[in-house]
C-alpha cells in the first residue's frame, strides 16, 4: 500500500479534483494506516497504470460488505487524450471478473463517461436532510435553491453557445 500511495499521490498531486476540489486520493499517514487495514483484511484493490516508468493514472476502491467502492480515480491531465482513467478501469474491472469474489462494484454517486460505460444498471440515490423550520433555515434552503437554479440555467446557456466544454477544459485544465 505504501508504493501504491507514493504512485497514487505523484498522480493526484495533477489531477483537478486536487488541485481545484481538494478531493485527490488523501496524503495523510491515518489514510495510509486505513489502507493498510483493509489490506492486511483483503477489503481493498488499488491500481496504477503506467507510461514505461511513469505512474499516469490510479484507482483506488475498499471493499465493504463484499461491494468494491469507487473511490478514489485519478490521471496525469497530460494523458487525458488516451483515457487513460478509462484504461485502467477497464484493466482492474477485468482482473476483479478474473477473481469473481466480489458482489458488485459501486461506482458511487454522480455521472462520467466510464461509469455510462461499465455500469450494467443504475440505481437512484439522494441525500436528504431534515431541518427546523426557522427563518434562517429556510433562507438557506430557498438561498440553495435559488443558486441552483441559476447554475443550471447558465449551464444550460452556456452549453446552448458551445462554451460549456471550454469553460470546464479551462477549469480542469487551465486551457
Amino acid at each position: 500500500m505504501r508504493e501504491f500511495f507514493q504512485l497514487a499521490r505523484t498522480v493526484s498531486k495533477l489531477t483537478y479534483q486536487e488541485r481545484l476540489l481538494n478531493a485527490g486520493i488523501p496524503d495523510s499517514d491515518v489514510f495510509l494506516q486505513q489502507a493498510e487495514a483493509l489490506a492486511a483484511e483483503n477489503r481493498v484493490r488499488a491500481y496504477v497504470l503506467f507510461d514505461d516508468a511513469k505512474p499516469v493514472s490510479y484507482l483506488y476502491c475498499p471493499v465493504n460488505d463484499g461491494v468494491l467502492i469507487y473511490a478514489y480515480l485519478g490521471y496525469d491531465p497530460e494523458y487525458r487524450n488516451m483515457s487513460v482513467g478509462t484504461i485502467l478501469q477497464w484493466l482492474a474491472l477485468e482482473q476483479l471478473f478474473a477473481e469473481a469474489c466480489f458482489k458488485a462494484f459501486d461506482f458511487t454517486e454522480g455521472e462520467g463517461d466510464h461509469k455510462r460505460l461499465f455500469a450494467t444498471h443504475e440505481r437512484q440515490c439522494a441525500n436528504v436532510v431534515f431541518v427546523k423550520k426557522t427563518l434562517r433555515n429556510m433562507a438557506i434552503v430557498h438561498g440553495h435553491l435559488y443558486m441552483e437554479t441559476l447554475s443550471k440555467r447558465l449551464g444550460g446557456l452556456s452549453e446552448k453557445f458551445g462554451l460549456k466544454t471550454k469553460i470546464k477544459r479551462i477549469l480542469r485544465f487551465g486551457r
